[in-house]
């Protein structure tokens, strides 16, 4: 059961996406429909009460060919939510001819990997909020037909000829890449990733035709004779709720059975490259849970058993204590960004900030929520505009 739970789909107003969600609202979860149709998306929501008799199903607005809609839909959650359970892209674009979004990208790169990259960062401190969070992300087996054509160094075709057929392909393979990288990325969390190719079988390659007519008839054979949209959609469940697979982070699914990938697909360079290559486009991608940037008032360093409380005032005059579980490596808090390394995790409480070490005017950047702190074994030194808490 999912009871307590929240779910995001994101696309999931129609097909295997809003299934999905039935899915989801029949074990007792709480389930967002995100998608850029409204009228579309009420209706999903209706089917899947319908279904599934849960009341525990809203829609939300996201589109995913604009990052300002993205970043609007994540502002929103972040904002109402104290914790995400489970999110789940469920659409995304077929090839189609060479398209760019208001963002200046190619539009099938952006909606089937950018904008899930810059969504599920932004919601990643929600994720790590819940005791046992699973992000999954729909890619297909096509990503195989890629070889040495792959070069996410030129994502929007400006040197190189569009192949609307390699462009989707790519996508596909983002998916999957970025699927592992969260995965090493967050291992030390309660966030666990997986993808899964929905639909499967030898009707994966009905995306290449051109031709409209053969098409429609590869598309009437596949509701003929292969998976309903039900069907498809059991596939994604399984990796949203299977607890056989919790430990397998950053696996790739077909038929609720882990399937092997490429090994172009299992390159970790490459991910790391997409990884960066994304960043660059889409802009800050930190985790609105984690670290949205306001300025804190540092009022009292004090040493403790544990080590060092920093006390820290708020805008309203009141101070927060803040805490942190033991730490093996540095907390830097500066004007730009609070560092954290992948063994130091922080916990946080609201309040807002702006600040003095002693008598010294320190500004400083942490999140909306003033940052928890205990360091063991530490000591406190102070820069201009910077305070830093570094181990002995």
């Amino acid at each position: 059961r999912l009871d307590g739970k929240l779910g995001i789909v994101a696309e999931g107003s129609i097909g295997h996406g809003r299934e999905t969600a039935v899915g989801l609202a029949a074990r007792g979860a709480r389930v967002i429909l995100a998608c850029k149709d409204r009228e579309e998306g009420e209706a999903a929501c209706r089917y899947v009460e319908q279904k599934t008799g849960s009341s525990l199903v809203e829609f939300s607005e996201l589109d995913l060919s604009k990052f300002a809609s993205v970043r609007k839909f994540a502002r929103h959650i972040a904002e109402k939510e104290t914790k995400l359970d489970i999110l789940v892209f469920t659409g995304g674009m077929e090839m189609t001819d060479k398209t760019f979004t208001e963002d200046g990208q190619e539009l099938v790169f952006q909606v089937n990997h950018l904008a899930p990259f810059l969504l599920t960062n932004l919601l990643l401190g929600l994720l790590k909020a819940s005791d046992a969070s699973r992000v999954v992300y729909t890619t297909s087996e096509v990503y195989s037909w890629l070889r040495s054509e792959t070069n996410f160094n030129d994502v929007n075709w400006s040197e190189t000829p569009y192949d609307k057929k390699i462009a989707f392909a790519q996508s596909k393979l983002a998916n999957i890449l970025f699927t592992k990288e969260l995965a090493a990325r967050t291992a030390e969390t309660s966030v666990r990733t997986f993808c899964v190719d929905p639909v499967s079988g030898a009707f994966n390659w009905m995306t290449y035709f051109d031709n409209k007519v053969a098409k429609t008839i590869v598309s009437f054979a596949k509701h003929l004779f292969l998976k309903s949209e039900e069907e498809e959609a059991q596939s994604i469940i399984y990796c949203c709720v299977e607890e056989t697979i919790k430990d397998q982070s950053g696996r790739f699914y077909m038929n609720c059975e882990e399937r092997a990938l490429e090994d172009f697909a299992l390159d970790k360079a490459l991910s790391e490259n997409l990884w960066n290559v994304s960043e660059d486009i889409v802009g800050d991608i930190t985790g609105l849970g984690e670290a949205s940037i306001e300025t804190v008032k540092i009022v009292e360093l004090v040493e403790t058993s544990d080590g060092i409380m920093v006390k820290a005032k708020n805008d309203a005059g009141s101070s927060s204590d803040s805490e942190d579980e033991k730490n093996d490596h540095n907390i830097s808090l500066t004007k730009e960004n609070i560092e954290t390394t992948m063994r130091n995790r922080m916990t946080y409480e609201e309040g807002n900030s702006e600040s003095t070490v002693g008598s010294n005017l320190q500004t400083t950047t942490v999140t909306r929520r003033v940052v928890k702190t205990i360091i063991s074994s530490s000591q406190v030194s102070t820069a201009e505009n910077n305070l830093t808490i570094t181990e002995i």
